[in-house]
């Protein structure tokens, strides 16, 4: 859920500064920036998972 979102937030933001004229991107850079995006939000879900687990167990 969190990797969607944050995909989503990015996707978007690139969109407007694109569109504003700040970048010039193509498939290879966005591409990209959405894997980063992606891998950020598995990660921030994973963290926020196990800090759940460990204030259950704990």
């Amino acid at each position: 859920m969190f990797a969607m979102l944050g995909t989503g937030a990015l996707f978007v933001g690139l969109a407007i500064a694109e569109k504003r004229g700040w970048l010039e991107l193509d498939f290879e850079k966005v591409e990209g920036f959405i894997k980063i995006g992606m891998s950020a939000g598995i990660a921030g879900s994973l963290l926020y998972f196990i800090l759940k687990l460990s204030i259950m167990f704990l």
